[in-house]
């Protein structure tokens, strides 16, 4: 599969990496989506395929085993190109990889050596998958949380009710956000606590999650009830996730996976199209100009939003990748109701990769809050507060 994309991108990341990705990816992984999907299931083949190619580890320091790749590296784009070829075939897959990496990387900056050593060095020689779990019911903002964390002797009571936990903790960890009691400002009540299977008052809820789209990335809810965390268990001083601007170092993973899923759906109608003698005529050919002129777009602002990161203005960087990820997104639902009318209904059959790709699409945009993000653009360029780590 060729992208053509533009020689500045192509350099970026390591391509060998990448290149033994593309053919894992494009070999293997097909032939498992559907299953995954149908049953909603972790993807556990797919993600033994990248552990072994260390891409589950990507975004830690080389020196603890990992492939140093991410925004804050000099290598930002590894990591993010394997997103975008995974998602091209699975959508979900690249989501459990992405969460994955986004606790391999805090735990590795912001652990202690006996946490790193706890929890990163296992990730480096077992393929394991751990979630990352702000979300709750009711929250009114990313950073205040419902999920409260008593201050105990020896550590915190941590009571909460968590959702879209993806990977759950069952197969490695989860790192938890809560809410210190009794403290009202959010740079100093935020607190990050990692739990384990076999915690006492910690359960799951696997039944919970069974969307239309992004199956194939089982988010559960987590239920805490009076669960005891030791210092071992805590990551960071409180307020450390808002203060180090970590949200605002994810929005490029949810832009790789809208990049890659319409690039995925895109090439399937491509091939298609040319297989069933549709190419000589002139109304597919200006749909197709048409999508492609669209797509051509959204790798451009991905690839200059990757280069953002590079210029050291983490501010900066978080504004253009915002608006790389929202323009991504857009062009992907536009171009996906072009896509399909070109394909026709046959195509959206189960047998077939591409409703499976446009279901998995419109499920996961959701996580841009376009709104949000353009008020927070808007905000800047009219040089009031604003606060571009947010989500939504």
């Amino acid at each position: 599969m060729n992208f053509a994309e533009t020689p500045s991108l192509s350099r970026q990341g390591n391509l060998d990496v990448l290149a033994a990705l593309e053919a894992v990816v494009q070999s293997r992984f097909p032939g498992r989506e559907r299953e995954y999907h149908d049953a909603a299931a972790m993807p556990f083949e797919n993600l033994q395929d990248l552990f072994e190619l260390g891409l589950l580890t990507a975004t830690v320091r080389k020196e603890h085993g990992g492939l140093g790749s991410n925004v804050m590296s000099a290598d930002p784009a590894t990591f993010l190109q394997a997103m975008r070829r995974v998602a091209r075939v699975s959508p979900g897959t690249a989501h459990c990889m992405q969460v994955q990496n986004h606790v391999a990387w805090a735990l590795d900056e912001l652990g202690t050596d006996a946490q790193r050593e706890r929890f990163v060095k296992p990730m480096t020689q077992k393929m394991s998958v751990s979630s990352f779990v702000g979300s709750e019911a009711g929250r009114k903002h990313m950073y205040v949380l419902k999920t409260t964390a008593k201050k105990v002797d020896g550590g915190y009571v941590v009571n909460g009710n968590k959702n879209y936990a993806t990977n759950g903790y069952e197969n490695g960890v989860a790192i938890v956000f809560a809410t210190i009691e009794g403290e009202t400002e959010y740079f100093r009540s935020h607190l990050m606590v990692i739990v384990e299977p076999g915690m006492e008052g910690l359960t799951i809820n696997h039944d919970w999650y069974r969307p239309t789209g992004m199956r194939v990335c089982p988010s559960p809810e987590i239920y805490l009830n009076d669960v005891f965390i030791d210092e071992l268990h805590v990551l960071g001083e409180p307020g450390v996730y808002p203060r180090g601007r970590w949200q605002g170092r994810f929005h490029l993973g949810f832009t790789a996976n809208y990049l890659g899923m319409i690039e995925g759906a895109y090439e399937w109608v491509r091939k298609s199209l040319v297989e069933r003698g549709r190419g000589k005529d002139p109304f597919v050919q200006l749909r197709m100009g048409e999508a492609r002129t669209q797509l051509h777009g959204a790798q451009i602002v991905f690839e200059n939003a990757i280069d953002a990161w590079r210029t050291g203005d983490v501010q900066h960087a978080e504004l253009i990748s915002m608006q790389a990820k929202s323009i991504c997104a857009h062009a992907a639902l536009q171009m996906s109701h072009t896509l399909i009318m070109l394909a026709g209904s046959t195509a959206l059959f189960d047998e077939f990769p591409l409703a499976r790709l446009i279901r998995d699409l419109n499920t996961h945009i959701l996580h841009v809050g376009h709104d949000k993000t353009a008020q927070i653009v808007g905000a800047a360029e009219l040089g009031e507060s604003f606060d571009s780590t947010l989500q939504r």
